[in-house]
């Protein structure tokens, strides 16, 4: 069970740190699309970025009710 407990936390770190990175591509996509005049696809994709983060908000949550040693430490997969 402490193996699970682990691995969830090393997948809490994972989710926040890709929508993180996902939320930067959007956004980029975003001004892009603004250049092109495409206004309603910009809008729609920074809805998007935000209503991700606003999932991390939920995610850094779930990470706070954690075991103290399953996140003491934040583990990278890039």
């Amino acid at each position: 069970m402490e193996k699970e407990i682990e691995k969830l936390a090393v997948l809490l770190n994972h989710w926040i740190k890709h929508n993180e990175d996902h939320t930067k591509e959007y956004r980029k996509w975003a001004d892009t699309s603004d250049r092109h005049g495409l206004k309603e696809v910009a809008d729609n994709l920074r809805i998007a970025a935000d209503l991700i983060l606003k999932s991390n908000e939920i995610f850094i949550a779930a990470k706070k009710g954690m075991p103290i040693s399953s996140h003491e430490e934040e583990h990278s997969h890039d």
